[in-house]
């Protein structure tokens, strides 16, 4: 880090805004993996501490990302979570929610793409990639076992 500014500080908490010339290690891992970070990250002792929600498939690329960078880490805890709807994202969550609620999935359909965007309020070509990748996670998350 060449330089941050203190935003602000109190007895428990530090806000720092700061740039970088280049892309550290552990970022170029997480970003290899796929997998976004998750602000505001912990530093205690030298240590970045910071919590993931991924995929298995994810979580299991970035471990080898960041053995590939020589970087000391230490993983405290893996959970996995029973509920379905934490796959998605809060905005997946809602179109897939919208398009079940105005019959988008039922056979024959009850609505067209063009008429769940209308409603959702965006353009086609937005909710159709929205579904498409709320679609891709559940699939693969369904078929997981299947496909290792």
């Amino acid at each position: 880090m060449t330089s941050y500014d203190l935003l602000h500080a109190d007895e428990q908490t530090l806000l720092i805004q700061y740039s970088l010339p280049f892309i550290p290690p552990p970022y170029r891992a997480l970003i290899a993996s796929e997998n976004l970070p998750r602000f505001p990250l912990t530093i205690r002792n030298g240590w970045v501490i910071s919590d993931i929600t991924t995929s298995q498939e994810r979580l299991s690329k970035f471990k080898d990302e960041l053995d590939a960078t020589g970087l000391t880490y230490e993983i405290m805890s893996v959970t996995q979570s029973t509920d379905p709807t934490d796959l998605l994202t809060d905005r997946q969550h809602h179109f897939m929610t919208e398009a079940i609620e105005c019959g988008y999935y039922d056979t024959p359909r009850e609505s067209s793409l063009t008429d769940l965007a209308d409603e959702l309020g965006v353009s086609k070509s937005t909710a159709s990639v929205v579904l498409h990748n709320a679609e891709e996670t559940i699939i693969k998350e369904f078929f997981a076992e299947l496909v290792e």
